[in-house]
């Protein structure tokens, strides 16, 4: 069993996987020029939400040592859920996000404000798919039972 952590930032949420190692890798979804390149301004939300564009894939490393507690202090531990999931779910998964990460490495894009590498991702952002939704697939390939509408993080969790 490795311990998976879900961090509940309001607008959006991640995922953060333990490693072998003791280290963590912490994965996040949402939409490009708004998430990645901080492109937020006001008239552009009906766009980003209302049809299809373009999506981001964003990763950090939590290198050991301490890497569970720095993430816990970092966000506060209020707004983290530690949940266990079987090993191999984890490395599966872990496999298909690295990968679609690697395949877009070369047009990487470093946010030092949400402390996140950038990739541009297949994946369409949008009201219907957003980074709630992208991790309401992730918990579910862990094998939890995730219920709710996944447009916001109000969920109930069974294993």
């Amino acid at each position: 069993m490795r311990t998976v952590y879900v961090i509940d930032l309001g607008r959006h949420t991640r995922l953060a996987f333990e490693l072998p190692d003791g280290g963590l890798v912490e994965y996040a979804y949402g939409e490009w020029r708004w998430y990645a390149k901080m492109e937020d301004q006001w008239w552009r939300a009906p766009a980003v939400m209302l049809w299809p564009t373009q999506g981001t894939l964003g990763r950090w490393q939590w290198p050991e040592p301490d890497a569970k507690a720095r993430l816990l202090d970092e966000y506060d531990k209020l707004i983290v859920l530690e949940l266990p999931a079987e090993a191999d779910r984890v490395d599966a998964l872990l496999a298909t996000l690295d990968r679609d990460f690697n395949r877009r490495s070369g047009e990487l894009f470093r946010n030092t404000t949400y402390r996140l590498d950038f990739v541009p991702y297949d994946r369409r952002y949008w009201l219907f798919n957003n980074s709630n939704h992208a991790v309401k697939e992730w918990l579910q390939e862990l094998g939890y039972e995730v219920r709710g509408s996944g447009i916001f993080a109000e969920w109930k969790l069974e294993k």
